[in-house]
């Protein structure tokens, strides 16, 4: 009787040693989590934690991933089924990283990113994992936006988002904006201004209008030229830190950060 009682425990050890789940991998038991709409802060990178002043952002919309990689803005499509994710190529902004360990860690980012073929919601957020179950980043839901005040400060382009990438300002070329409650002004190669209407989350601009001095060359003209027509079709902003983000119809988006 002892002995069958102790090969009874011994199958029960290998049935549950068998029924143990590995760990890294999706529980085939979660619920999907839905990304559209959602935005969240990367806390680590292959178990690795993040920067504490330049962690960067990861935010969803129906078919566009945007954010900041840590010192650059990126963006790039995606589509979702369940769990499963599938990102295409990031486009990015090539402004310098002002220090290595920044650029760094968007090195990091960048390339974990590229490796994200699915979806799991944890405890106090999500995590995007590889294809073989392994975190790439972590995600925690990002703080309600604060920083510099949208009136009263010069902005700067830094980033023009459409046709689900994100190109940097022509090279040489300044663009700024400011607003005042009802106005704002602005300056591609012509100076241009237009009435607003703000509230917590929305902004409207226009008409625009400006002077027609003729832009130094085709690049810059065509720069402003997508400006004004993303301006004129604002209806959202979000301000993080010292970034603003005025977000348009169809993806469309200009990232600018405080003078």
């Amino acid at each position: 009787m002892i002995r069958n009682r102790w090969a009874l425990a011994f199958v029960l050890v290998l049935v549950t040693a068998c029924a143990a789940p590995v760990v890294g991998s999706p529980s085939p038991t979660a619920s999907p989590i839905t990304l559209d709409g959602t935005s969240w802060t990367v806390t680590q990178i292959k178990g690795a934690p993040t920067l504490a002043d330049k962690k960067p952002t990861v935010s969803f919309t129906e078919s566009t991933i945007h954010g900041n990689a840590s010192c650059n803005q990126y963006s790039t499509a995606y589509t979702q089924s369940g769990n499963t994710l599938t990102i295409a190529a990031v486009s990015i902004t090539a402004m310098a990283c002002a220090e290595a360990k920044v650029n760094t860690q968007e090195t990091d980012f960048l390339a974990a990113l590229g490796q994200v073929t699915q979806v799991r919601p944890t405890s106090g957020g999500a995590e995007l994992l590889s294809a073989s179950g392994q975190p790439m980043l972590t995600l925690a839901p990002q703080a309600p936006a604060t920083g510099t005040p949208l009136v009263g400060t010069t902005w700067r382009l830094t980033g023009i988002v459409a046709n689900q990438g994100v190109t940097s300002p022509v090279a040489r070329t300044l663009v700024t904006i400011k607003l005042t409650d009802d106005t704002l002004t602005g300056k591609a190669c012509n100076r241009f201004h237009a009435p607003v209407t703000i509230t917590d989350t929305t902004l409207t601009v226009g008409p625009i209008a400006s002077t027609k001095m003729a832009c130094p060359d085709e690049q810059e003209g065509k720069q402003e030229t997508t400006v004004l027509a993303i301006l004129q079709a604002v209806t959202e902003y979000v301000i993080d830190g010292e970034t603003l983000t005025l977000s348009a119809p169809d993806d469309k988006k200009l990232v600018f950060k405080a003078v």
